[in-house]
């Protein structure tokens, strides 16, 4: 304005002077002033604005070029009004100066900020990851040296077997400030004892449990001084908030009257009188508990709340929740002080809060020994396992060699050369994982969590990258693809689809590289439902499917108490075989059960290989639903796959006939209350030939050849039906004959569990593999030996195993070792097999199989007759091959006294056989005909369960023993025990007395036959019990062929005796004829 006002000045000077030579030229005409703004661009960090500032006259934009460093992308302008097109910025017209702020960010924080991994490359993901750790050791090191001034050189504290340790999943907030060193058996065991950490201006701490009072020293109260400066800022050597002391506030605090071991009440005031005399305040103990938590807060204003969980009235978090908000929002620091021997429900929320993850340390008993404070100083050991796994993975390297020692698989490896190069690490992000999933936590919805974002969409990127069977030799995908799997969160509603799921969904046989082993989708819906189970404690199908990379919504509409958690696929972890056959097929870990769904809450997830969704739930049945369990829930964006629910509904059934024909998801589900079977399709279909001619035949084999009828043959009830029911008739006239309404005892017959069967390419051992669930590589067969053989394994009982003792240990219980391991379940196949060919299919010709012959049993029998020999004289026993059956010079011990895995199977299955063969038409104790021999096996898993209802207690035991065909048998203190009671008896004693009641006859000849001992007291019993007679030695003539339709009578039957050693099989074969070794 200045320049203007001299310009105008001198023009009027010189015009009044008359100073123009020219006084009638015309004037040129006065040009406006010329007015310019600058634009100015703030420096940043990662990028420029090009040029760094501009000059433009008003009225006019002014324009930038964005230009990127390397590694960095533009995040967003501002400033000047103007828009961003592309990598250019334009300004509004200007009419002032005005300054343009452009904010770049690294691509790994893009990458974090959108959840896409492709926005960053795997290196620059680890090197932010790197960046972060370094940043957090910096940090966490000032922190460390100011809490340790004055604590000496060392430090030991023992937090007591009633402890929990911890680990930070949020490691740039919540930091280690004491971690143990050893274990209770004095190895090295690093994790958290003392936590602590800051968010949002508010500090905080957690302990093990109570440094104040457990296990103290000068030590550690000089350690606990400095954690309670810190985390009050001061405070408690200034004023407090109100008073001119330390204020302090205890809630949830056990006392003496709580726990004589724990009187945390008193011990902390202890330590505050002698720590803190008269330069500290503290309300009456438990007088802020609950509610009056808040109250506390107004009116005592505190420098520090320290909290525990004695939760006397069962409220839980909720009864602490306002208040520890209000403390919050107050930045009052707190101080969590643990009770329990696990994480408590009070506290949980809180420690998810603060970043930490919780185990156990009752057993483990982690704690402080001689800690050097040097060593706390140093870097956090578990932070510096992971910085050396992201060091590896940015390198490539990785040798599958440290792999060679693993045996199962590696999620569970511990091979010191697997941990050092890759599980150490590894098992940080997959142990954070998990809590995140507990606690239904998506960490890209959150602010926090950095370090675990870039680990989550590192693996994203690997996982895209998986291109199955990846060979041994291929040592970076191998690493790549092991680090996918220990990193998921299911927690997250935006994981991506897995191109190439391997195995999972397709055999082994199909794999190849370059080809992706997936599948089409087919709609999703949503859809509600009512999804229960018949007992507590148990995981059922909902028909309901997730697919890959989908995001699923579950509510829980119903107000039961029942506790409900999400379980995804159904395989059992080893499964997956890569650490035996060194090749990676598909993922290490598909079924997960981490997502709870709680009543009246929702709750999203998706996951990277999808699968069928499962439900597990716990909790007490309301009274009159005798046991069942129901939760109301609504799912949204699910598929359909072929599932089965209900197998007397035809609609359900037609609807499974369209999804296995119409779909591709690779999963089948069937359900009945007892069972369900889960299958990869191919399992499914490939069992459709011969005699199970479409879907609806072998879905009622399911049912009716595998599932009911080994039910049956065990004396259980059958879906659907009453006991009287599913019993044989024979069978059930017989044990109400003997036993009563016992025998009709739906709490006594009833397995009170649903028994799960997969299906898949792999079981957890071998081919196939028992438990619940148990598992099998073959395709299902409702008649075969393997499916009925695997579940026969769930219903053995010790009762009914065949028993070895050495002959000095027949009167001694504790002497007495099964050998029934893969023998008593094979009634099961072998039963099963018999009916299907005669009783199902009609069939009159011959049936034979391989897992026994009864031709070994003779000649076993036969070579202690004979009293064979080598050629040293030294006694031998032989089987039907003429070959020496095993060590051991009698039919005691030579087919007994091994307990290697299936071994003499064949042999030891022929007690069995042979007893069901004996009683084929016998008439019975209770004037009951035996219609068919197998029936007694029915009769023997019931009176072996109606003699543990009363075994169990000692009037029980008085009350019922003679009823059961056990009077000479007290509740315990018998010489035959061994310091055992009834209720241990062992399977020959058991047997062999049963078959006495059962059957009024002296079965003593049998075990003899066999060559299995059995007590004094058992003999002296089962003679008394023999009012019919005793059974004759000897056996029925069979090989590998089953008995026919009419079971015994249709055999011959070989009288046997040890005075007769020249008897021959078949008239032909003599152990004598053996060569002698």
């Amino acid at each position: 304005m200045r320049i203007r006002l001299f310009y105008a000045t001198i023009t009027l000077l010189l015009s009044g002077c008359g100073g123009s030579e020219d006084a009638g030229t015309t004037q040129p005409p006065v040009q406006p002033p010329v007015t310019q703004y600058t634009a100015s661009s703030v420096a940043a960090t990662g990028g420029v604005l090009s040029p760094n500032s501009q000059k433009v006259t008003s009225g006019t934009s002014a324009i930038f070029s964005v230009i990127a460093n390397s590694g960095f992308t533009l995040d967003g302008v501002t400033g000047c009004g103007g828009n961003l097109n592309g990598l250019t910025y334009t300004t509004v017209a200007m009419v002032s100066d005005c300054t343009i702020t452009p904010i770049f960010i690294s691509n790994a924080e893009k990458a974090i900020k959108y959840q896409d991994h492709t926005l960053a490359s795997a290196t620059e993901l680890i090197d932010f990851s790197i960046a972060k750790l370094t940043n957090i050791d910096i940090n966490r090191k000032a922190q460390i040296k100011q809490l340790y001034q004055g604590v000496g050189n060392s430090i030991t504290w023992h937090p007591s077997h009633d402890s929990i340790t911890f680990s930070s999943f949020m490691p740039e907030n919540t930091f280690t400030v004491l971690p143990s060193n050893i274990d209770a058996n004095g190895a090295s065991a690093v994790r958290g004892l003392v936590m602590a950490g800051e968010q949002q201006g508010q500090r905080y701490a957690a302990m093990a449990e109570n440094i104040f009072s457990v296990n103290t020293s000068a030590q550690t109260d000089a350690l606990l001084k400095n954690l309670l400066g810190w985390l009050t800022k001061g405070a408690d050597k200034t004023s407090g908030l109100s008073t001119d002391v330390f204020s302090i506030v205890t809630a949830q605090m056990p006392s003496a009257t709580d726990s004589w071991y724990f009187p945390h009440n008193e011990g902390i005031r202890t330590w505050l009188t002698k720590n803190y005399p008269d330069a500290h305040s503290i309300n009456a103990a438990n007088t802020c508990d609950y509610s009056q938590l808040s109250n506390c807060i107004e009116t005592l204003k505190p420098d520090l709340i320290v909290i525990s969980d004695i939760d006397r009235q069962s409220l839980g978090f909720a009864g602490i929740k306002a208040a520890i908000a209000k403390a919050k929002a107050a930045g009052i620091p707190l101080l969590l002080s643990n009770y329990w021997r696990d994480e408590s429900p009070m506290l949980s929320p809180l420690y998810v809060d603060m970043g930490l993850s919780t185990a156990g340390n009752y057993w483990s008993k982690l704690n402080a020994n001689n800690l050097r404070v040097t060593d706390v100083l140093a870097e956090d050991t578990t932070l510096t396992k992971v910085n050396a796994l992201l060091g590896k993975l940015r390198e490539s390297r990785f040798d599958t060699s440290v792999l060679n020692d693993c045996g199962s698989n590696y999620l569970s490896c511990n091979a010191p050369a697997f941990v050092d190069s890759f599980k150490a690490g590894a098992d940080w992000y997959r142990a954070n994982a998990v809590t995140l999933d507990n606690h239904a936590i998506d960490v890209f919805t959150k602010a926090e969590f950095p370090l675990m974002k870039a680990g989550l969409l590192l693996a994203d990127k690997y996982r895209s990258e998986i291109d199955y069977p990846i060979a041994y030799n291929e040592y970076a995908q191998w690493q790549q693809a092991l680090f996918a799997d220990w990193t998921i969160s299911y927690a997250r509603a935006h994981n991506l689809a897995q191109p190439d799921l391997g195995e999972y969904v397709t055999d082994s046989a199909n794999l190849s590289k370059g080809n992706n082993a997936h599948y089409a989708y087919p709609a999703t819906i949503s859809e509600q439902k009512t999804i229960s189970v018949p007992y507590a404690d148990q995981w059922t199908t909902t028909g309901w499917y997730a697919l890959p990379g989908q995001t699923i919504k579950i509510s829980r509409l119903d107000s039961s108490t029942a506790n409900v958690e999400i379980k995804l696929n159904y395989h059992r972890r080893n499964t997956n075989r890569a650490y035996e056959h060194k090749i990676y097929r598909g993922p290490l870990e598909l079924a997960q059960q981490r997502l709870r769904l709680v009543q009246g809450q929702s709750l999203e997830f998706s996951s990277p290989y999808g699968g069928p969704i499962y439900l597990y739930i716990s909790g007490n049945a309301s009274s009159g639903n005798g046991g069942t369990l129901s939760v109301d829930v609504n799912a949204e964006h699910v598929a359909q796959h072929p599932t089965v629910m209900d197998f007397s509904n035809p609609t359900e059934i037609a609807a499974f006939n369209d999804r296995i024909q119409n779909t591709e998801l690779p999963h089948v589900d069937l359900r009945t209350d007892g069972a369900e079977q889960h299958l990869r399709r191919d399992r499914f279909m490939n069992a459709i030939g011969g005699k199970i001619i479409d879907v609806n035949a072998l879905l009622n084999s399911i049912v009716d050849d595998h599932i009911n009828s080994v039910y049956t043959l065990a004396g259980l009830k059958i879906q659907g039906k009453s006991l009287s029911e599913s019993l044989p008739s024979d069978a059930l006239s017989a044990c109400k004959g003997l036993f009563g309404d016992d025998c009709i005892d739906n709490n006594l017959h009833t397995r009170t569990i649903i028994q799960h069967a997969n299906y898949d390419q792999n079981a957890q051992c071998g081919a196939g593999c028992s438990g619940n669930p148990w598992d099998a590589a073959w395709n299902i067969d409702p008649t075969g030996w393997g499916d009925n053989h695997e579940l026969g394994h769930n219903l053995q009982t010790n009762r009914l195993n065949v028993q070895y003792a050495a002959a000095s240990d027949s009167d001694n219980w504790a002497g007495y070792g099964s050998r029934a391991e893969e023998n008593s379940n094979n009634i099961f196949p072998y039963v099963v097999k018999w009916k299907t060919h005669y009783l199902r299919d009609g069939n009159t010709g011959t049936v034979t199989d391989g897992h026994m012959n009864h031709k070994d049993l003779f000649y076993v029998f036969m070579s202690d007759a004979a009293g064979t020999t080598d050629t040293s004289g030294k006694r031998v026993v032989f089987a039907a091959n003429c070959k020496v059956l095993d060590s051991g010079e009698d039919r005691y011990t030579a087919p007994w006294a091994s307990n290697a895995y299936a071994v003499h199977n064949g042999y030891r299955m022929a007690f069995y056989i042979q007893m069901a063969l004996k009683a084929h038409g016998m008439t019975l104790n209770d004037g009951t005909t035996l219609e068919n021999g197998f029936n007694l096996f029915t009769l023997l898993y019931q009176h072996s369960r109606i003699f543990s209802k009363y075994a169990n207690n000692a009037n029980d035991w008085e009350a019922n023993r003679s009823k059961l065909g056990f009077s000479q048998f007290p509740f315990d203190g018998h010489g035959v025990y061994g310091g055992k009671a009834v209720r241990d008896i062992p399977g020959n004693d058991f047997m062999l007395v049963s078959l006495s009641q059962l059957t009024g006859k002296d079965w003593r000849s049998h075990f003899d036959l066999l060559g299995l001992r059995y007590s004094s007291l058992a003999a002296a019993q089962t003679i008394a019990n023999a009012t019919s007679g005793t059974m004759p030695m000897g056996m029925y003539e069979l090989e590998t062929d089953l008995p026919p339709a009419n079971m015994s009578q249709g055999l011959t039957f070989i009288p046997l005796s040890l005075s007769e050693g020249t008897t021959q099989w078949k008239g032909a074969g003599s152990p004598l004829q053996c060569v002698k070794p």
